[in-house]
């Protein structure tokens, strides 16, 4: 298989049923780790690719287990190696089960070697969060772009939002929703635009 085919075949979108919601951070996905096997199994095949895990740490009274995942398929000399962790509870709580924890982080660990490779790219890169999830499920409109503030690493603003704040002081965009029918907005550059808004309001 040629570089540019496995890379396609790898990146290719995941079904929106394969991403949910980020357990802990709300405003972000991530991947059910059963479509990263999928994906391995469809590209490399079945049994051609192989994972070894080492348990590297297990705390019985907080349930947290990390392991130590070998990812390799022979065939097309691909190597990765990853930690994955996963809590369950401890032994205090109703729900524990410590085969749930061990399988939990090596699936973690399994998901993350999966980014290495390009699987659920568009999600590991912040394109892809549970609000737009919703609307790609309830709708046939086209995805967003994500806007960004600032230049990557600096205080520059970026090409897009220099147009949108723009219009902004021109009166043309008066919301964060109207500004949302264009754009992709996570919550910490909401609470940004939402502050310029507010400024703009004053001065006027």
């Amino acid at each position: 298989m040629e570089n540019n085919e496995l890379i396609q075949k790898l990146t290719a979108p995941l079904p929106n049923e394969a991403i949910k919601p980020h357990p802990t951070k709300t405003y972000l996905s991530s991947i059910k780790a059963i479509y990263v096997t999928e994906r391995f199994n469809e590209v490399f095949g079945v049994g051609k690719w192989t994972q070894k895990v080492k348990v590297e740490h297990t705390n019985h009274e907080t349930g947290m287990v990390v392991v130590h995942v070998t990812f390799e398929v022979p065939e097309l000399n691909i190597y990765y190696e990853s930690f994955g962790g996963n809590d369950n509870g401890g032994s205090s709580s109703k729900n524990f089960d410590l085969g749930d924890a061990y399988k939990g982080a090596t699936t973690d660990a399994l998901t993350k070697i999966g980014s290495y490779l390009g699987v659920g790219i568009d999600v590991f890169k912040g394109k892809y969060t549970a609000s737009n999830q919703s609307q790609n499920n309830t709708s046939n409109k086209p995805q967003l772009p994500w806007l960004n503030i600032y230049k990557k690493g600096t205080k520059d603003l970026t090409p897009e939002m220099t147009d949108v704040y723009t219009r902004m002081k021109e009166g043309k965009l008066t919301s964060l929703a109207d500004i949302r029918k264009e754009y992709a907005v996570n919550k910490v550059n909401a609470v940004t635009i939402e502050a310029w808004f507010k400024q703009l309001q004053k001065t006027a």
